[in-house]
């Protein structure tokens, strides 16, 4: 895929993958330099894709037919990744007209129609790599997919054919990490399920299970569910596992406010969702409990569409410490109005709860939503 790669190799990380619709072009922008990169490509070929990973600094893509791509930007590599028809809970499906699918799910006894832009939307929800591809020949994809309102998990690796499903004792899951051939599968509770992905199948090894915080408990009362949606993520560091629970009002007002839908100003105005907030909680391995965290020191946590991450500042220069670092996966909302969606990105100050812009920019709606990418 030469069309879409970058002249320059040693730019700084981490970066923020970003949509300049006025001119046409996706641009990279280095937190270390602040400097920004022109991807070549066509914004107008790709708007139409939806970015459903960044891990290892590769990207999992669906392009136009919502087929799995998995893509390196620097080098232009692109690999194909087994096609939509071939995830578990897909009996069968046929283009019936252009970019129309007639879908037959196992669980039913009939059969439904969908366009490729909804099959982006309701397909895959988050994917991750195990490896880098570029240094493992035994790399691993790991796919959240959707299926009647849950997450599931799925797997392929170079040569496969079909996705091939597994997961374990939880409903639907909220976030995925790799480490070392480890996966580690959020779920409820919070619960974790933790994956050996050495062999040719995955084996599960553990499931991590520590009480609820009391704090996370009694976030209803704080943030109540008809105002707010919450998303879950795992982050690792060198030697912790946070939990990081970001926090978004449904409707937000200029003054930060967040307001019902049904209030009257919604009838006049158009109030985008937002990120109000984020808690963030690491596992005490011994104690099997989940402690509150003040402090990152002096890491940063990325988090969104991307296999999330923790970065230390001393070795990233650019970046602030004890921050969150967020980009828009409010999947969900994202293309419910044309006049935002992609929007909600900052940098979280977790000692004073501030928010600020990652950079200057105006818009509310990008058609291609900002994406960090970490290169090892």
């Amino acid at each position: 895929m030469e069309f879409f790669k970058i002249s320059c190799f040693n730019i700084p990380s981490p970066l923020l993958m970003f949509p300049v619709q006025e001119e046409n072009k996706v641009c990279l922008f280095s937190l270390t330099n602040k400097r920004e990169y022109e991807l070549k490509v066509d914004l107008e070929k790709i708007q139409n894709w939806r970015f459903v990973g960044s891990s290892h600094g590769w990207l999992v893509i669906l392009n136009e037919k919502a087929d799995p791509i998995l893509l390196n930007i620097f080098s232009g590599i692109c690999h194909q990744l087994p096609g939509k028809e071939t995830f578990p809970h897909i009996d069968s499906m046929r283009e019936v007209e252009n970019e129309v699918f007639e879908i037959h799910y196992k669980s039913w006894n009939y059969s439904v129609t969908h366009s490729s832009e909804t099959l982006r939307q309701l397909s895959v929800v988050k994917a991750v790599l195990s490896s880098d591809p570029s240094c493992d020949a035994n790399c691993t994809v790991i796919v959240m997919y959707f299926v009647l309102g849950t997450s599931k998990l799925a797997f392929c690796r170079q040569g496969d054919s079909r996705w091939t499903g597994f997961g374990g004792e939880i409903q639907s899951y909220y976030d995925v990490v790799c480490k070392d051939n480890m996966l580690y599968a959020l779920g409820g509770g919070p619960s974790i399920e933790v994956w050996d992905f050495h062999e040719s199948s995955p084996t599960r090894k553990i499931v991590i299970q520590a009480p609820c915080p009391q704090e996370l408990k009694e976030s209803h009362q704080i943030y109540p569910s008809d105002l707010y949606s919450s998303q879950w993520y795992l982050v690792f560091s060198s030697c912790e596992m946070f939990l990081v629970v970001r926090y978004i009002g449904e409707f937000v007002r200029y003054d930060g406010e967040v307001i019902y839908e049904g209030d009257t100003l919604t009838n006049y105005f158009i109030f985008p969702y937002r990120t109000i907030k984020f808690h963030v909680y690491k596992l005490d391995f011994v104690q099997k409990t989940w402690l509150p965290v003040e402090s990152l020191d002096d890491c940063a946590l990325f988090v969104g569409g991307n296999h999330s991450v923790s970065l230390s500042v001393k070795e990233h220069p650019g970046c602030k410490a004890n921050s969150i670092y967020f980009t828009d996966d409010y999947w969900d909302r994202m293309n419910e109005h044309d006049s935002y969606g992609g929007h909600d990105m900052g940098i979280f100050k977790l000692g004073d709860g501030r928010i600020e812009q990652l950079f200057d920019y105006d818009l509310q709606k990008f058609e291609l939503p900002p994406f960090w990418i970490v290169p090892n």
